[in-house]
């Protein structure tokens, strides 16, 4: 591009940290301000409809419906400026970097090609200014808009970015939608602006009065006084937090107390598991598989990580079982002696080799682990403690009502 073409002046977004720190103390005030006065608001109303009588005589009504007040102002006011304490740096420093962003990418924005005079058509326009602004009505996407003044006719272009030139809103006809001619007359204190619709001859106007003064904004009597309420200080956050982390901690009390009413029966079966050590693993298994005919059972070194693993190996004492059977047997049995306990087989079963038989098994320390056993294992069979069934699993009555054993 010419190299006549420069930045003269350019829109600065990034201010000095105080404006945005006031800026966001200002938001908090507010907030905590509306938070209020509809408890306010509730509380007035109540006392005066009358506060509805208590059983218990011994409660003042108006005494009770204070302490609820300040209970849920607490909640809905108090909490509200810890959190906007809690994220105040994170924030504004959110504020700053964005506002720092644009003016960036203003500052690097170039025009790629040699913009040419929208009046007269020539060339050596000079960028006067630079600016974020948006096109039309879509107010999410910003763009960098080039103002351009040209030395030969003294008249001045926009080009957005890409070389595009800016085009002025236009007004629609509210009757037919045409798009409607502007012409504006200006006096000492007044702007007024006529739009005439080509189409329909549909014509309105508007009045810009100049002499309306704006507003002035009045003082804050009780800026200082809430801003001290509702701005926390250091220490004051630092409560809140501690406050904060033990509202959590009941609440998850609470819900787990709840959790567990509601799954009583689910918890009282995991309270009914033997939790046996590794110590104890040998007791529990080496009666049953050596009842089940396999001998020398050993238990090799434990693998302690988040859970703990240990491997077991033993030999088959009956010489005419087929290695099917045989680690068929074998599981069957260590998961009847692990049934009752926090102990269960590994998914890979029983390895079997001339005789040798090895497998790994697990144990469950984590009461949310235990859970997760007792769901997996599903409701025990009832016992019958009548008849000695371990060797008769499936029996039912006949029509005589004598037992059929299968």
């Amino acid at each position: 591009m010419n190299s006549k073409c420069y930045a003269e002046t350019m829109y600065v977004h990034l201010k000095e940290r105080k404006y945005y720190e006031g800026l966001y103390d200002k938001i908090t005030v507010e907030l905590c301000r509306d938070k209020e006065a509809i408890l306010r608001k509730v509380f007035k109303e109540s006392k005066e409809k009358g506060f509805p009588e208590i059983d218990d005589k011994s409660i003042d009504p108006e005494s009770e419906a204070l302490r609820i007040f300040n209970m849920m102002h607490y909640f809905s006011v108090e909490l509200l400026a810890g959190e906007r304490w809690e994220g105040r740096t994170e924030t504004i420093q959110e504020w700053i970097d964005k506002d720092t962003a644009k003016d960036q990418r203003v500052s690097e924005a170039r025009l790629t090609t040699e913009p040419v005079c929208r009046h007269c058509g020539k060339q050596g326009l000079r960028i006067m200014e630079k600016e974020l602004s948006h096109r039309n009505d879509d107010y999410e996407h910003n763009e960098v808009l080039f103002m351009l003044d040209c030395p030969s006719c003294n008249r001045r272009s926009a080009i957005w970015e890409d070389g595009s030139p800016w085009e002025r809103m236009t007004t629609n006809c509210p009757k037919c939608s045409a798009t409607m001619n502007e012409t504006t007359k200006r006096a000492k204190t007044t702007i007024t602006t006529t739009y005439t619709c080509p189409k329909c001859n549909h014509t309105y106007s508007d009045k810009l009065d100049l002499k309306t003064k704006k507003k002035e904004e009045q003082p804050d009597p009780y800026w200082e006084e809430d801003k001290a309420r509702f701005i926390l200080n250091d220490e004051e956050g630092k409560k809140y937090l501690e406050a904060k982390q033990n509202l959590e901690r009941m609440s998850r009390l609470a819900k787990e107390a709840e959790e567990r009413e509601a799954n009583k029966d689910l918890y009282d079966a995991v309270a009914q598991i033997q939790k046996v050590n590794i110590g104890q693993l040998s007791d529990t298994l080496k009666p049953l598989i050596e009842k089940a005919g396999y001998t020398e059972l050993t238990f090799e070194r434990p693998e302690i990580g988040r859970d703990v693993f240990v491997g077991f190996s033993c030999l088959d004492g009956k010489s005419d079982r087929v290695e099917y059977d045989s680690r068929k047997q074998l599981k069957k049995t260590v998961e009847k002696a692990l049934s009752e306990t926090n102990w269960r087989l590994m998914s890979d079963g029983i390895s079997y080799r001339l005789g040798y038989l090895s497998g790994r098994v697990r144990a469950y320390e984590r009461e949310e682990d235990l859970v997760g056993l007792v769901k997996r294992s599903g409701p025990k069979k009832p016992t019958n403690n009548t008849a000695d069934l371990s060797a008769n699993e499936y029996r039912m009555k006949g029509k005589d009502g004598g037992d059929i054993i299968f």
